[in-house]
């Protein structure tokens, strides 16, 4: 498994590109498939640059949940390459109207009235499992950050990684103070969909450094209060 990550738009949201091959292959063999998880804003730049130089061919794009500095260039990369984009369905309808999720602040801050709205919109269903470019990833819903938050548990076959979008992060949790957010929700997602997992998951975050679930388990405070 070969990952690429880079904070994109103004609130430095993690966006990253995944594969279940090397990204080092022989041109001659042909374009590395990837998967795009969480395009912020201005990532389609970088996401160009990136599969340019590296000859990688992008299959789809999943979200870890609606909110815009997750999706803001969701539209333009899946024209771009021609991909489909997949969301819980219980944040499917903030990518029909950011503004639900944004705010009027935040909306002007990433430019919604520029938006492209993506139109090859695919659920990602709890428990379901997915796979492109050599991954197979299993949807883990763990609401309350938003309705539709999820994680992404990715295996290759050997290698397994979680993207925990805003679930968790080093040392922290989501936000539970937003439109649509769930205080409650959010401590029954940790409590029944984190703290299963095993301890030497690596853990790659919407924001900020990445971990492991051991080391949460351990110091990340908002764990201790569900243990």
């Amino acid at each position: 498994m070969e990952i690429i990550g880079f904070p994109a738009g103004p609130l430095e949201t993690n966006c990253y590109v995944a594969t279940g091959h090397s990204m080092e292959a022989d041109a001659a063999d042909g374009p590395t498939p990837v998967v795009i998880i969480d395009p912020g804003m201005d990532a389609l730049e970088r996401l160009k640059k990136e599969c340019a130089a590296r000859n990688l061919k992008p299959e789809a794009v999943l979200l870890t949940h609606g909110h815009i500095d997750h999706t803001r260039d969701v539209g333009e990369v899946s024209r771009e390459w021609g991909i489909p984009v997949y969301i819980s369905p219980h944040d499917r309808f903030m990518l029909d109207n950011p503004l639900i999720g944004a705010g009027l602040s935040l909306g002007k801050m990433f430019n919604v009235a520029e938006m492209v709205p993506p139109s090859d919109i695919h659920d990602l269903d709890d428990g379901e499992e997915v796979k492109f470019a050599g991954l197979a990833f299993e949807v883990i819903h763990a609401p309350g950050h938003s309705p539709g938050c999820v994680m992404l548990r990715a295996r290759d076959g050997g290698d397994e990684i979680v993207f925990s979008g805003d679930v968790l992060f080093a040392g922290s949790i989501g936000r539970t103070d937003l439109p649509g957010a769930d205080p409650q929700a959010m401590m029954d997602s940790l409590k029944n969909r984190v703290l299963p997992l095993d301890d030497d998951l690596a853990i790659l975050p919407g924001h900020g450094p990445t971990s492991t679930i051991g080391q949460e388990k351990a110091h990340n405070p908002f764990l201790a209060q569900v243990k």
